[in-house]
């Protein structure tokens, strides 16, 4: 490229300009000059006119300035967002708004992304979507772990409320149903209506007696059962209940239930000849303050079952429907409420009335009425009303502690059986045992858990991988509940089991003499074993008989074997006599001062029961 010191006079642009009288003459264009001089002389020789009014030179308007661009001039901050976001957001952030969409369409998205991406952005877009939906999987399990207690909460009250809107709709039928029972009229006036009201209490005698006469004619020998007493009544009935044996859980008979408002009385249908369900015989009757209803969990083979227990016996039953069963235990539940409820209100009607009774009367009046209370002086009736508050008071807070009291040993013993703490479950039994006395409605709660305590330790005590220390500790548990017999027989069946195990273990490799010395080892030291373990446990020596005959059926075991493998046709007596010399010595070894010197009959007791 040549500079513009350097370019020649042709190539130089001529400028044209009008010619003025202040210009001064053409410079030859031939002479190379630079480029600066040129724009200096150009700009020194330039002058400019003066322009003191408009001229009528046609000028063009000057375009309006939009409003958004004209300084000033104030925009919507959502509409700057949202071009700074369309300028600076990310297509990832893009993909996942569109995935959030409620109407999100994958098959135009994969077309859209199909058409317009490379491999690699294909590829991104890929593994974009697996982290997505792992962040997806880890944020639906965190607000699981998160709501779960909520979660919790929420379905027992969904059950609490199902079970009484229930109860309110029951409670809304029979009201439904009460002016057809007290022979209302539903179209009487309203002052008819409170007119009948006045009445309502002779009216429901009236109907509860009526009820329980129609009881006593339905069902046969219900009157020896139910007898007719002031507010008795018929709450609810339901018929169609099948009764199973408890032991087979076969189907014996059809039986009704007629739920009365203190107890609950049970009528079988007799069968006729033909097979046909005949007339209704009652059959038992339960006080609600003396029974307990079991649910029972559904099976694969058996459905609807729930469990009766009164005292020691238990009854069992099924219904037809899952409904059925629900809305008897329901009926089972409320009744037993409101009959603690009223038995409470009694007692406390009652305390009050007592305490009254020091408030009114005279000495005379207390012979005539023993109801009344001869007047007392000041401070001897103040006295005596301390007395008589403090006795009810006590009283009640009495019965109430003892509630509270079996109520929680029971959850306490429970907890213990079931985290296999037996040490603090025996000491809960003793405590228990120690408090029948002065608390005899424990023996219901406390009798059950003894038993179940008992068969837990009974199952712990028959494991084969038990040690002396756990072994020792599990036999005092039991003999301190007063099971020394079941503990013995236990023990020993499982060191039998044991010892069994081991010598089915003993593999025999064509030696004798090996198999022999082997069992034997095992044999004799399980008998020394279980010796020492059973005296550590049963301190007593007047269990030991039960030791001996253990021992002996062991030592029979071991003659059995011994014959069936020394004893044949082919075997020498030298192998025999070798054989007799191990067992010998291994009785010696292995129990050389075993209690009750059982080593000292060991040998002599096997001599004897193989030759026999």
């Amino acid at each position: 490229m040549q500079s513009l010191r350097t370019r020649r006079p042709s190539e130089t642009r001529t400028v044209k300009r009008q010619a003025s009288k202040l210009e001064k003459k053409p410079i030859n264009k031939n002479v190379r000059k630079s480029t600066v001089d040129d724009k200096i002389k150009k700009r020194m020789s330039l002058r400019y006119a003066e322009i003191s009014a408009p001229t009528e030179a046609s000028v063009p308007d000057v375009p309006s300035v939009p409003i958004g661009l004209r300084p000033g001039a104030v925009r919507d901050p959502d509409e700057l967002v949202l071009e700074r976001a369309s300028i600076r957001e990310d297509p990832k952030v893009i993909d996942q708004r569109l995935l959030d969409k409620e109407d999100f369409d994958p098959d135009t998205y994969l077309k859209a992304k199909l058409a317009n991406s490379t491999e690699a952005e294909l590829r991104s877009l890929q593994s974009s979507l697996r982290s997505s939906k792992d962040d997806t999987a880890v944020e639906l399990q965190r607000n699981v772990f998160k709501n779960y207690a909520e979660f919790v909460h929420i379905s027992k009250e969904i059950s609490v409320l199902e079970n009484e809107v229930l109860e309110l709709k029951e409670s809304l039928s029979e009201w439904k149903s009460m002016p057809s029972l007290l022979h209302i009229d539903e179209s009487a006036s309203a002052s008819e209506r409170r007119r009948n009201v006045r009445s309502s209490i002779a009216d429901l005698r009236v109907l509860y007696a009526n009820q329980m006469q129609t009881l006593h004619t339905q069902i046969e020998g219900s009157a020896k059962f139910a007898p007719t007493t002031p507010g008795r009544h018929v709450i609810y009935e339901m018929d169609g209940i099948y009764a199973l044996n408890a032991a087979t859980y076969r189907v014996s008979n059809t039986v009704k239930f007629v739920v009365l408002d203190d107890s609950v009385l049970v009528a079988k249908r007799r069968r006729r000849n033909n097979g046909e369900g005949g007339r209704l015989v009652a059959e038992r009757c339960w006080p609600l303050n003396e029974m307990l209803v079991l649910d029972t969990k559904d099976t694969a083979t058996m459905t609807n079952v729930f469990k009766v227990r009164h005292q020691k016996e238990t009854y069992v039953y099924r219904t037809e429907a899952p409904s059925d069963k629900k809305t008897l235990l329901g009926q089972f539940r409320q009744v037993a409420e409101e009959l603690a409820i009223r038995k409470r209100r009694e007692r406390e009607g009652e305390h009050e009335r007592r305490k009254s009774m020091w408030t009114s009367g005279d000495r005379t009046s207390m012979t005539l009425h023993p109801d009344k209370v001869p007047p007392l002086p000041d401070w001897m009736a103040e006295l005596a009303r301390k007395a008589g508050v403090d006795g009810d008071t006590s009283a009640r807070d009495k019965s109430e502690s003892d509630a509270r009291f079996i109520s929680d040993f029971s959850d306490d013993l429970t907890v213990a059986i079931a985290l296999r703490s037996w040490e603090r479950a025996v000491q809960l039994v003793e405590e228990g045992r120690a408090k029948l006395s002065s608390i005899p409605s424990l023996s219901a709660k406390l009798t059950p858990l003894t038993a179940s305590l008992t068969s837990a330790l009974l199952d712990a005590l028959s494991a084969p991988g038990n040690r002396k220390n756990t072994a020792v500790s599990l036999i005092g548990h039991l003999l301190k509940l007063g099971q020394g017999p079941a503990a013995r027989l236990t023990f020993l069946n499982a060191r039998a089991g044991a010892v069994d195990r081991y010598v089915k273990a003993i593999r025999f490799e064509g030696h004798v003499g090996m198999y022999v010395h082997d069992l034997a080892l095992v044999v004799f030291t399980g008998i020394k074993h279980t010796a020492d373990w059973f005296l550590a446990g049963f301190v007593e020596h007047d269990m030991t008989s039960t030791l001996i005959d253990w021992a002996k059926k062991q030592i029979e075991m071991y003659a059995e074997r011994f014959r069936k493998q020394v004893y044949s046709s082919d075997v020498e007596q030298q192998t025999i006599k070798e054989a007799l010399k191990i067992t010998h010595n291994q009785s010696r070894k292995v129990c050389p001062l075993s209690p009750l010197s059982i080593h000292t009959n060991l040998y002599s007791c096997f001599s004897f029961f193989l030759f026999v």
